[in-house]
């Protein structure tokens, strides 16, 4: 008998995945990150609760001791995971979930990355810096830009920093808070995806599509789709790229934009993620709903 909490998945258009494994939270979710190395996935909601789940969906740790997280990011090798919550503090946890420091600013936070390793930190400001914190709470670099940025992502391959403004800004920074490059756009943008080597980096433009560039800030095109995408998330070749649309769709799509899969999303997602190889994706509902869709079999 097939799971009710999967009949959405036969009503999409291509490639039906399977549901490798469904998760609900306890209270409506707030954030969701994978760790691409591990498959681990970390998922917040609104009642301060903290999930920490397994490839496989299996519950692995929690904490309800971090009040109004906004944002997390888990590292790709599963050491360190990262928060905003009460607007202006983030703090930095161990594998077990374990506070290990903690910061206030006299601003807003608007977004945070970790790298691969854990090692770093970055957190964007309302005021428009860029602070670099390493994993013992030493601040390593700031840098501001024109326009504060509200998604930041770290290179796996290198030491790189990727932002993003909600309009008009793309840029890349090094360690040191070198700008390496910076480019305008004319879209608002609604998330910030790239390939491991920085070779790919996608944007939702929203009414624009998903916007393309190369590893030195040069357009390389634009996805265009049914639908207004909203977040998004590649593979580490950039081979493949899953969005959620504000329409409440969800698309699984090639480099070139060929939808493979298409379907109604029974509630607005909050996140989405997709693994290194571009077998599997995870959507993360607002209801706290968390599933994993899987196209290994077809492949």
């Amino acid at each position: 008998m097939m799971d009710e909490r999967a009949a959405w998945l036969t009503q999409g258009k291509g490639i039906t995945p399977s549901l490798r494994w469904s998760f609900s939270t306890e209270a409506p979710l707030l954030a969701l990150d994978l760790a691409r190395e591990t498959g681990e996935i970390l998922a917040a909601d609104i009642s301060g609760g903290l999930y920490l789940l397994d490839r496989q969906g299996q519950f692995l740790h929690l904490n309800r001791g971090i009040r109004d997280v906004q944002l997390v990011h888990w590292s790709d090798h599963g050491k360190r995971g990262a928060a905003i919550y009460s607007d202006n503090n983030i703090c930095c946890f161990d594998r077990d979930l374990n506070v290990t420091w903690a910061i206030s600013f006299s601003v807003e936070c608007l977004a945070i990355a970790m790298d691969s390793y854990g090692d770093y930190v970055a957190v964007s400001l309302a005021s428009g810096k860029t602070i670099l914190i390493d994993s013992q709470k030493k601040k390593v670099a700031s840098f501001e830009t024109m326009k504060p940025l509200s998604y930041l992502e770290f290179q796996m391959t290198e030491p790189r920093l990727m932002g993003a403004a909600e309009n008009g800004l793309v840029c890349c920074y090094d360690l040191e808070g070198n700008c390496l490059w910076t480019e305008k756009h004319w879209s608002n943008c609604g998330g910030l995806a790239m390939s491991g080597d920085g070779q790919r980096i996608y944007l939702a433009g929203f009414n624009y599509g998903i916007l393309i560039f190369d590893h030195e800030g040069d357009s390389a095109g634009t996805l265009v789709f049914e639908g207004t995408p909203k977040v998004l998330a590649c593979d580490f070749q950039g081979n493949r790229i899953v969005t959620a649309t504000i329409e409440q769709e969800l698309y699984w799509l090639n480099q070139e934009g060929k939808l493979l899969w298409g379907g109604i999303i029974p509630d607005e997602a909050i996140e989405v993620a997709c693994d290194p190889f571009g077998q599997w994706c995870v959507c993360g509902a607002k209801s706290g709903l968390v599933q994993c869709l899987d196209w290994s079999d077809s492949l």
